[in-house]
């Protein structure tokens, strides 16, 4: 995510897949294509893009377009966008066949006559439809770096305007929908020329924030919600920062020119505080310094250019001392470096003598080879197999072995020496020329396999297509095309051969025609065949591998074949029904085949099945309703279960449903997961624990009267702890009652009882109990205390009550008259 020359220098400082084999020094990498694109418009950024393609954007006074190239040269698609940018700062690919567009535009979503001019950033993706059309910054801003992260917000650098005309850097992250998230504007530097993002749990970023217009230079860290980690401001040396690159251990190193004209590295820790700050170029008015590469073992290849005629390139370790340093005249035009291997190349060119040197160094710094030369090469890229000088001015290409032999040179084009723009090295094995007038060349020599993508069958096997495609036929001596043979076998990645496809092996032959035609972009297809299992495992992926080709190079020997998973159900299996207080409603989901079949969650994380309540009967006295719906089918599982905490309450009720609609299904993998419909409701019961009618008390009348109260008072109750119950049920809960034989008041003479026939306790939801009423007669023939015993001999309960039994304890109770 640095500015565009940076980019390149230093992604393409990594490995290109090119293998010599046999004759390989008598051949030389062919053109893939030789075009040219947009007569009426001119092409000011080239970006390589996935799979040999390339995107290229032009910004004109009327229009902004975007024109994306297939591998074989044919035009994608071309067309403006709607509302054009004023400028065009950088042009990325960021992955997803997505292009990412950034520079300053007039806002066109303001509503306001005069529209505002800022930053702005456009995704587009390989079939022109634009995905993300960001504004942001105040007026005046503008954008110079950006990239997308992985959660789809952007990360953009540039700079604000103050209000007194300052340049003012500026760093700000948008989602995707062009809000803010944060933004920070250093008060004291000025624009923001790169950035990395980094963390692999916990995301920062670091920024390089240049001098300009009296601000000084500084380096930011910021976190993913924009707090300053720590600032590290310049302003002794002011220096204006050229490159930044952070290591693997979060240290930084920066290079840049002083006010004073002297070039220098300068190295951070990851708190911010400055190892060393080591000048390189010595002072002078032109001075520069352009080249950083950090290798693997983590020594620092510098380099610049003195206004003296000399230039300066040294071998640090990781300290600031230095292995090697070297003073040559002329200036260096090239440099690149080998960072798994900590080899380099230098190439420089002395104006005076009109003579360039092509210096190898070893990982320690020391020279291991030097060739003179009498090209001007500005493009040089290191590989483990060889070395690739380009010269722009004349579409000059060589290649040299890693002892400095010549391999093969050459000018691109047949016409001889023809003047380009720019030369790109893509991690592909292709080169691209830039050319007046919208010139493309592509060149690639060798075999390449594709990728893949497939869907895992529900049953039997489906084919992975691999195409194994020759760029290029080398050729003899006199330039006879000689056939191509190589050699291709699977192997294991994420899938596996047990369960996920069955292995291959054999070899392909690549024969020119008699006639020459056909010598360029010939394919052959590879089948793989694709097994159905029982498992859930997300994304798989296995390779088709090239090996010992025969006359010709490995541009791109491996290909992925990536699986993925079949469609996923996420289905109900069983409902669990509660019991008040004692037993929790438990619903069980499992994950299944859209034949039905059951699968295993093999993805190596949790599947997380979230939902909310829905309509149901129970409310917040029956159930915890805190507790949001979450159900995990854990790692190696089929199934998952979700417990609702059922409750204790006052109230005797027919069951109730709690609903629960399961609508999010949460995986770390891209596999096809969902429900059978928008969403998956399930229906469980809650039943209320059992209850006893009981007598819980009575009167004890002192006095003969004639005025109708309460004998007994019959209650409905917790059987599990005799506590009084509302009856909620909608429905009367009926008892019947008789008189014991222990009883010797005389029923019409000492007592009538009023209500016996129809004792109920309504279902109303306002009661627990009813009385059984009753008068005591004045009975002058029967004088004395007397006692009247009530028994307790059935009960009728509305349908589908949970079970209403009569206490043994307090099924009879005794009334006393007194005189």
């Amino acid at each position: 995510m640095y500015y565009k020359k940076n980019v390149i220098r230093t992604a393409f400082s990594a490995i290109l897949f090119l293998l010599l084999y046999g004759n390989a020094q008598a051949q030389y990498m062919p053109i893939v294509y030789d075009r040219t694109y947009g007569s009426d418009m001119t092409y000011q950024h080239t970006c390589a893009v996935s799979q040999g393609e390339v995107a290229l954007v032009a910004n004109g006074d009327k229009q902004t377009t975007v024109t994306w190239v297939k591998r074989d040269g044919e035009v994608l698609f071309s067309q403006s966008l709607s509302q054009k940018f004023n400028v065009v700062n950088n042009v990325y690919y960021i992955g997803g066949r997505k292009l990412l567009i950034i520079g300053q535009s007039q806002n066109w979503t303001s509503r306001r006559t005069e529209k505002n001019v800022c930053g702005r950033a456009v995704i587009v993706d390989n079939t022109g439809t634009i995905l993300n059309d960001v504004y942001a910054g105040e007026n005046g801003s503008e954008f110079f770096c950006g990239g997308q992260l992985k959660d789809g917000n952007l990360i953009l650098g540039g700079y604000e305007i103050n209000a007194t005309g300052v340049h003012l850097g500026m760093l700000t992250k948008v989602d995707k929908t062009g809000k803010s998230i944060y933004k920070y504007v250093s008060e004291e530097s000025g624009p923001c020329i790169g950035f990395e993002v980094l963390g692999s749990m916990t995301e920062y970023v670091h920024a390089a924030f240049t001098s300009s217009e009296g601000t000084v230079s500084s380096i930011v860290s910021l976190d993913s919600k924009g707090q300053v980690a720590f600032i590290t401001k310049f302003p002794e040396e002011g220096i204006a920062i050229n490159k930044m690159i952070t290591t693997q251990d979060d240290f930084l190193f920066l290079i840049g020119n002083t006010y004073a004209g002297d070039g220098r590295v300068i190295k951070i820790r990851p708190e911010g505080d400055i190892v060393f700050n080591k000048q390189i170029v010595p002072s002078s008015v032109n001075a520069t310094i352009d080249h950083l590469y950090i290798t693997n073992e983590g020594n620092v290849l510098v380099g610049g250019n003195g206004g003296d005629g000399k230039c300066y390139y040294s071998l640090l370790r990781n300290d600031g001392t230095e292995l090697q340093k070297y003073v040559v005249p002329g200036y260096i035009s090239g440099m690149g470096l080998n960072i798994v291997s900590g080899e380099s190349v230098v190439a420089s060119f002395d104006t005076e003598r009109m003579r360039g040197t092509i210096t190898g160094l070893g990982k320690d710094g020391r020279q291991i080879y030097q060739r003179s030369s009498d090209g001007n090469f500005d493009e040089v890229y290191v590989t483990s197999n060889g070395i690739l000088l380009a010269e722009t001015l004349t579409g000059r290409l060589c290649m040299l072995s890693l002892s400095g032999e010549l391999l093969f040179d050459r000018y691109v084009t047949e016409e001889g020496k023809t003047n380009f723009d720019e030369v790109l090295f893509v991690n592909n094995g292709d080169i691209l020329f830039k050319g007046a007038k919208n010139r493309l060349v592509k060149m690639s020599h060798g075999l390449y396999v594709s990728d893949v993508k497939v869907s895992k069958p529900v049953d039997g096997y489906v084919t992975a297509l691999f195409s194994v495609t020759l760029t290029g036929f080398p050729t003899s001596d006199e330039g006879t095309p000689l056939p191509v043979r190589v050699e291709y076998f699977t192997k294991d990645g994420t899938a596996n051969q047990s369960e996920n496809y069955s292995p291959v092996k054999g070899s392909l032959s690549f024969v020119p025609s008699s006639d020459g035609a056909g010598r360029y972009m010939i394919k052959q297809d590879v089948e793989v065949p694709i097994k159905a299992n029982n498992l859930f495992e997300g994304q798989k992926m296995f390779e088709l591998n090239l090996a010992n080709v025969e006359q010709s190079y490995l541009v791109k020997p491996a290909g992925v074949a990536t699986i993925e998973d079949q469609e996923v159900v996420v289905k109900h299996i069983n409902t669990q029904n509660g019991l008040e207080g004692q037993r929790d409603v438990v619903y069980e989901l499992g994950i299944f085949k859209t034949n039905g079949q059951k699968l295993i969650n093999a993805t190596g994380s949790d599947i997380i099945v979230e939902g909310y309540y829905g309509k149901g009967s129970a409310d917040k006295l029956d159930f915890d309703m805190g507790v949001a719906p979450r159900l995990v089918i854990g790692k190696g599982a089929t199934s998952g279960t979700f417990n609702v905490n059922t409750l204790v309450d006052t109230r005797f009720e027919l069951p109730k449903t709690v609903v629960v609609d399961f609508n999010k299904i949460l995986t770390i993998n891209d596999a096809s997961i969902g429900f059978e419909g928008s969403i998956l409701s399930c229906r469980g019961s809650i039943m209320d624990q059992s209850a006893v009618i009981a007598i819980t008390s009575l009167g004890d009348h002192g006095r003969m009267n004639n005025i109708v109260s309460g004998f007994f008072k019959i209650s409905l109750l917790r059987a599990s702890d005799n506590h009084p119950l509302i009856n909620a049920t909608g429905g009367d809960i009926g008892i019947v009652c008789s008189i014991l034989p222990q009883t010797n008041a005389e029923e019409g003479k000492d007592f009538v009882l009023t209500n016996m026939h129809n004792l109920r306790i309504l279902g109303d939801g306002n009661r627990s109990a009813v009385n059984l009423d009753g008068i005591v007669l004045f009975n002058r023939e029967n004088s004395g205390s007397k006692k009247i015993m009530i028994g307790i001999d059935s009960i009728f309960k509305p349908d589908n009550t949970p079970d209403i039994i009569v206490s043994s304890e307090m099924a009879a109770a005794e009334f006393s008259i007194v005189e």
